[in-house]
């Protein structure tokens, strides 16, 4: 038996999608429970549409994620480089032995002519399949005299491939259906289906997981592995991943959600100058993406900003600046098209390893619940230890910038992290849970002030404890404990006839956790002042006991 060898092969033209995430992660689970290797390939041939910051971007989500690969880039590994643009002179050796042995051949269409044999196939209603062309002489000459550069294609055996799929079983593709694709194209960089199976065979791969939208490519896969001579690896298409409406969940969803805001704000306006004014896009730009002559991420999310919407979660980084841990996104993908076999929802990654199994994954596409994912998130909030919580959080308010938990101490952030995650379901429920810490009120509700500043001698407990913090030197929850045990014993209340206007004063509408806790995450110096700024609606005396 081989060592099983699995990879996950990005290609850097943009964010990582979460599906991607599932794929990684069902890879790096066989692997692990095999005792075989995981790699991590970069597949960058795309010369227009691959950036250094998408590739970056993609290691430092996988990163974030604990999806750690045995081999890849950081890495480094027997059969690297990792990176396909810095393997094309083992894709150009490929291409000539195909072209001597008669495998291969050069083709010389210009990409208007292609097109224009497809709309007359579709005119005949026929499905468009390139068929090998014979050049004279002339012809020859007069291509080499206009410059053109020839493509490289694989001569089609012409008969019918089966991918004995592990997850599918076995499909077949007939003889017609299959065509002469390209393995070079005319700047000499691969295509994507000549260098997955070059390196997928330099690398030893032993199985091949990928979404069910790769299935029919892989029949051409199989093609070359034959042209080669070469044992193919198994293959698995994993079920596609639908939004709660039933749609593909694709980063076209931020396109689409994007337009519509952009459509309900503008009334009546004519054309969209004011919007590229208000999200700083240019406006041809932003007319050809509400054109949907282009689905540019970063337009869409620029309108969002400025419109002050949300958009449909899809890639890595949406989830991570809404205050999602890596742990809960991980287990929610895992669950998407597989299951333990048991009743267990909430899975570590070595559980993970444990019990994942090829055959418990499902056929048919898997539905997202965002419903699911949070209250997944909000279990590992209650559960996770401290010092995790913490670089997790640390991690989240870089990514959401600007965050007002930046300026908290770390002693501070742990506070925050004990009061608020009994109830948070993400970070960001902190920021609305809590968000009177961060900004000072201006209104008091008035049935709060009612009922515990209005009556019952509740302004003048209001001054008293607003005196006796004052008097207090040390500002911490034990001190400020004591505080309020002191003003329960000398008077026989309870401790909710002292917090209560306390928490009124400074809240705005009552609501905090433990007024010690509270108070001293909020601060000596701004706790004072609001206790000093609230005023009776209408009448009755101030804080300072004053009519």
């Amino acid at each position: 038996m081989k060592p099983i060898r699995t990879r996950f092969a990005p290609s850097p033209t943009g964010s990582l999608h979460v599906g991607g995430v599932r794929t990684a992660l069902y890879c790096l689970l066989y692997a692990r429970k095999h005792g075989g290797a995981f790699l991590l390939r970069i597949e960058d041939t795309d010369r227009v549409r691959s950036t250094e910051e998408a590739t970056a971007g993609i290691v430092r989500d996988l990163g974030w994620l604990g999806l750690a690969w045995d081999e890849g880039p950081g890495v480094g590994g027997p059969v690297g480089p990792y990176l396909q643009s810095q393997r094309l002179s083992s894709y150009r050796a490929l291409a000539d032995r195909l072209l001597a042995e008669g495998k291969a051949y050069l083709a010389w269409e210009t990409p208007a002519e292609l097109e224009a044999e497809r709309k007359r196939a579709e005119a005949r209603k026929e499905n468009y399949r390139y068929r090998r062309k014979e050049y004279s002489d002339a012809e020859l000459k007069s291509f080499a005299d206009e410059g053109r550069l020839p493509v490289v294609r694989l001569q089609a055996p012409g008969h019918a491939v089966t991918v004995s799929d592990v997850v599918l079983g076995d499909v077949t593709v007939e003889a017609e259906g299959l065509d002469d694709f390209v393995l070079v194209k005319a700047d000499g960089f691969p295509t994507y289906h000549f260098a997955v199976v070059a390196d997928d065979h330099a690398m030893g791969v032993t199985l091949v997981l990928r979404g069910q939208e790769h299935l029919m490519n892989t029949h051409k896969h199989m093609l070359l592995y034959e042209a080669f001579g070469w044992a193919p690896p198994a293959h698995g298409h994993l079920p596609l991943i639908f939004n709660p409406s039933g749609a593909k969940m694709s980063k076209r969803e931020k396109a689409k959600a994007a337009r519509e805001a952009a459509r309900a704000a503008a009334g009546g306006r004519k054309g969209w100058g004011w919007l590229a004014e208000l999200a700083g896009v240019v406006e041809t730009d932003l007319t050809e993406f509400m054109e949907k002559k282009n689905d540019g991420v970063s337009t869409a999310e620029a309108i969002a900003r400025a419109l002050q919407v949300s958009l449909p979660m899809i890639e890595v980084a949406d989830f991570r600046r809404a205050g999602v841990l890596p742990e809960a996104l991980l287990n929610a993908m895992a669950l998407l098209g597989w299951g333990p076999g048991d009743d267990r929802e909430i899975l570590s990654l070595d559980e993970m390893v444990e019990a994942f199994d090829l055959s418990r994954v499902q056929r048919t596409p898997a539905r997202f619940d965002g419903e699911k994912l949070l209250w997944i998130n909000a279990t590992y909030l209650k559960s996770l230890p401290d010092q995790v919580l913490l670089q997790h959080l640390a991690v989240w308010i870089e990514a959401s910038a600007p965050n007002p938990i930046a300026r908290y101490t770390e002693d501070e952030r742990r506070l925050l992290l004990a009061m608020y995650r009994p109830r948070a379901r993400t970070f960001a429920d902190i920021l609305t849970l809590g968000a009177f810490l961060f900004l000072r009120p201006e209104t008091w509700d008035r049935k709060q002030v009612d009922r515990h500043l209005g009556r019952d001698g509740g302004w003048e407990r209001l001054a008293r404890a607003r005196q006796a913090l004052t008097e207090v030197d040390r500002w911490d929850v034990a001190t400020l404990h004591a505080v309020f045990d002191r003003l329960v014993d000398q008077s026989g209340e309870p401790m909710g006839k002292w917090a209560q206007p306390v928490r009124v004063a400074i809240s705005g509408d009552g609501v905090s956790p433990e007024i010690a806790e509270t108070l001293a995450l909020l601060g000596r110096e701004e706790t004072l002042a609001r206790l000093a700024a609230i005023r009776p609606a209408s009448g009755g005396v101030d804080a300072e006991g004053v009519e």
